[in-house]
């Protein structure tokens, strides 16, 4: 037997110019799909997870090598900060040429085909050749009752609007507990009667937000990456007809470039297609912005401000305040006790003792935090509290993803999407499903059972903030993390409390 030789370390030089270039343009395409904009230090990184596998002999050589390739993701990039408008003297400039009076590296570039992606979805929401419902379809709809509840006014102009509007491209805009949902489902079902059965085709960005959907609505829906997936590999299966309503719920977490793409096939088929969302929500993880910029496009998009979820007149104003950034909102959470502070350690006691207590009260309860380490202690913690009650047994343990263990009795959450995995009962696994442990086999391998829907909200494991779809009513107890500051946040968790339940602010919220 002979060994391989060892891989050659490389130099600086051995690394051709076209090669580089190349790089930054792959650079420069990735980062756009997570960000609508960024600056010199996100170039940075991808070029430094881009040149990751190669070798090199020093440090120096690599330095040497991945800032030309940033230079290189920079020029291809669309620079969107303005140059100096004057000359600065050379006492008061850098070594590379700019001026000391602008922060290092700070300028903003975007990309040609993110800002074209957007002049599309503009576009589109602007042309009026899209299928529409007649008014007397969309009079004797609204009069009807949607499960036992009458629509509200607002409700029925909203409908209305929508269905008559003819834009490619439409909006419905509300903020949580506004009655989107029955909104939705009363506009299917003028849709459906004017332009028959499987008119109407409902997407979500993930498939825990699509499930919601199809039981709002009452037909199957689908995750968007899915259905682009379908579309381009699989022929026929995923598209488009004309007359189709094409709903995409939860649209403000939806990418740019994914919303531009869908509704491209839409405006080919001759189909509408309709976002539903909230722009002070939580945003898309890839390069996103797109709802809020055609809600800030349009001075008439369809809106629900009536908040119906609150049984006191001050939760629904304190929301809609929380929601446009008020920030003397605050004062009205802190004196109706809705906010405790204290140090991290004991505002995470006592966010426990209250899940503890809410559990042996028959309450759904759960700790909801932003940070990832934060849900892995409050994890672990809950599972010794578990194993002391008896709770989970013990013996026979795995090691889970993020270090943490777990036996028969616990509760784990699955993190993706399987369609090869079967219940009998109750579908496909998705990413976000609760399922209890009820056997660990030698091999590592887990059996488990889903957990039905009263008995998944009896004790749930903490969360971190992103994961976000209706749900059954339940006590949150929220732990603020050092980032957790921009508005849409603590909105949409308030917006979702009874009066019972105080959020746990440690001294790291500003």
């Amino acid at each position: 037997m002979t060994a391989n030789p060892p891989r050659r370390l490389l130099r600086a030089d051995d690394i051709p110019l076209d090669l580089i270039e190349d790089i930054g343009h792959r650079v420069v395409f990735t980062v756009g799909e997570k960000r609508s904009t960024w600056r010199r230090a996100n170039l940075y990184s991808e070029a430094a997870r881009q040149t990751l596998g190669w070798r090199f002999a020093s440090t120096s050589d690599r330095e040497a090598v991945t800032g030309p390739v940033v230079d290189a993701a920079e020029r291809n990039s669309l620079r969107l900060t303005p140059p100096e408008l004057a000359l600065t003297p050379t006492a008061f400039t850098r070594g590379d040429g700019t001026s000391a009076f602008r922060p290092k590296h700070s300028t903003v570039f975007s990309a040609e085909h993110l800002l074209a992606a957007e002049d599309r979805l503009i576009e589109r929401a602007d042309t009026l050749i899209a299928p529409t419902v007649s008014i007397e379809i969309v009079d004797a709809t609204v009069d009807q009752p949607v499960k036992g509840n009458r629509l509200s006014p607002e409700q029925a102009r909203a409908i209305a609007r929508i269905a008559v509007s003819g834009r490619q491209v439409d909006l419905l805009v509300g903020p949580a507990g506004a009655g989107k949902s029955t909104t939705m489902r009363a506009l299917h079902r003028a849709w459906t009667f004017q332009h028959s059965r499987g008119s109407v085709v409902g997407l979500a960005p993930s498939a825990a937000a699509a499930a919601v959907l199809a039981e709002d609505l009452g037909i199957g829906c689908e995750n968007t990456a899915k259905w682009l997936h379908d579309h381009d590999h699989e022929q026929g299966r995923a598209r488009f007809r004309q007359n189709q309503l094409v709903i995409i719920d939860e649209a403000t977490l939806a990418g740019t470039l994914t919303l531009d793409r869908i509704t491209a096939h839409a405006a080919e088929a001759g189909a509408k297609v309709l976002l539903v969302g909230d722009w002070a929500q939580l945003q898309a993880v890839e390069a996103g912005g797109a709802f809020a910029m055609l809600v800030g496009a349009r001075a008439d998009a369809p809106e629900l401000v009536d908040v119906h979820r609150f049984t006191h007149t001050r939760e629904k104003t304190a929301s809609l305040d929380l929601r446009h950034g008020h920030p003397e909102v605050i004062e009205t959470y802190l004196a109706q006790q809705r906010v405790c502070d204290g140090d991290a350690d004991a505002m995470t006691d006592a966010a426990l003792r209250a899940r503890s207590h809410d559990i042996d009260a028959g309450r759904a309860s759960v700790p909801v935090t932003d940070s990832t380490q934060l849900v892995r202690d409050l994890n672990a913690r809950a599972r010794t509290q578990r194993l002391a009650h008896g709770r989970t047994r013990v013996g026979r343990e795995v090691v889970l993803l993020d270090d943490t263990r777990a036996s028969d009795g616990d509760w784990v959450i699955t993190r993706k999407n399987d369609r090869r995995l079967r219940s009998l009962r109750s579908g496909w696994v998705r990413n976000g499903d609760r399922w209890r442990i009820t056997d660990v086999r030698p091999d590592g391998s887990l059996v488990v059972r889903r957990l039905d829907l009263q008995a998944q909200w009896r004790r749930r494991p903490p969360r971190r903030l992103r994961r976000r779809t209706r749900r059954p009513r339940l006590r949150r107890h929220v732990l603020p993390g050092p980032g957790h500051h921009r508005r849409h946040r603590p909105r949409g968790r308030l917006a979702r409390h009874d009066p019972g339940e105080p959020v746990r602010r440690h001294d790291s919220w500003p």
